[in-house]
């Protein structure tokens, strides 16, 4: 149980669950192309390759590692409790979008997996937490105003990594 309440282990699954969508998106996209085509706001964004999706990931992946570092040197329990609440939150975008669909959506396993450890873990965060609700809540705020703002800025950025890679990759060298 110790390990499972390691500042660490909120990176691991996260990796673990971006696995799962940086293998199935690629396939996933091109299989309902024509479906998404008619969306103004695909799943996923923009992007269907699967390096320039990957480099959003990494962008991510750094972000709770960073996070992770500075909980582990505070000990501040209510910022790891908000960023595992954001993270497990956006699970429900998963199941959102699998009902949309009524079929598989890049990530809902892992997310299904998932989802039970991350309520253990908010529990358990939550008890162990020093801080009152009202810093608690501003904490809360601030994490899913920057998550939020961080994956609109990614998903307007990763259209231009991904014709930058093409442009790369179709380069004579």
């Amino acid at each position: 149980m110790e390990m499972f309440l390691s500042y660490w282990i909120l990176p691991i699954l996260f990796i673990l669950h971006d696995f799962e969508e940086m293998i199935a998106m690629p396939i996933w996209k091109r299989r309902h192309r024509r479906m998404l085509s008619t969306m103004s706001k695909p799943f996923f964004g923009a992007v269907s390759n699967g390096q320039a999706f990957s480099c959003g990931v990494l962008e991510e992946m750094t972000i709770l590692l960073v996070v992770s570092a500075i909980c582990s040197v505070t000990n501040d329990s209510t910022l790891y409790l908000a960023f595992c609440i954001a993270y497990a939150s956006h699970f429900i975008m998963h199941y959102r979008m699998c009902m949309q669909m009524r079929a598989y959506v890049p990530g809902v396993v892992s997310a299904t997996i998932e989802m039970p450890v991350m309520i253990w873990l908010i529990i358990s965060y939550w008890h162990m937490g020093q801080a009152t609700l009202e810093t608690f809540l501003a904490y809360q705020a601030v994490v899913l105003l920057f998550v939020y703002a961080n994956l609109l800025i990614m998903h307007r950025l990763m259209p231009a990594i991904q014709s930058r890679l093409l442009a790369y990759a179709n380069d004579p060298a």
